[in-house]
């Protein structure tokens, strides 16, 4: 009997998923879809937010915004000033975050920012 190890990132993909259903068990779900249009009529694209680190994955962080849906805040996203972030200074889970909703999905997806984008052209 041959055992298969699994890998790093097969590890950390595991614990993320794991991470958003144990804080949104329904996420996912035909339960979950039936909430989601009415939480999705009360967020806004470029609505200000704040949350806590729930999981971490190689894209990014997951965060609980407090709306009863994961939000994902994506690598390019993260604010930086030296360019591209390891995966090992990503925000740890439990620290608190903020940003900006930057994409509302039709199926429980939240998307976050921490760059404010321009809206408009202000002529300089």
């Amino acid at each position: 009997m041959t055992s298969k190890s699994i890998t790093t990132c097969e590890r950390i993909a595991l614990d993320w998923r794991d991470n958003i259903l144990a804080h949104f068990p329904d996420w996912g779900t035909d339960r979950g879809s039936a909430r989601w249009q009415r939480v999705r009529e009360s967020l806004k694209i470029g609505q200000a937010v704040s949350g806590t680190v729930i999981a971490r994955a190689p894209f990014g962080v997951w965060l609980d915004i407090g709306v009863g849906f994961p939000a994902l805040l994506l690598v390019p996203n993260m604010q930086s000033k030296d360019g591209p972030i390891p995966f090992t200074n990503y925000p740890a889970i439990g620290v608190h975050v903020e940003g900006y909703i930057n994409a509302i999905g039709n199926e429980g997806e939240v998307g976050i920012s921490q760059r404010l984008a321009a809206h408009g052209d202000d002529g300089d």
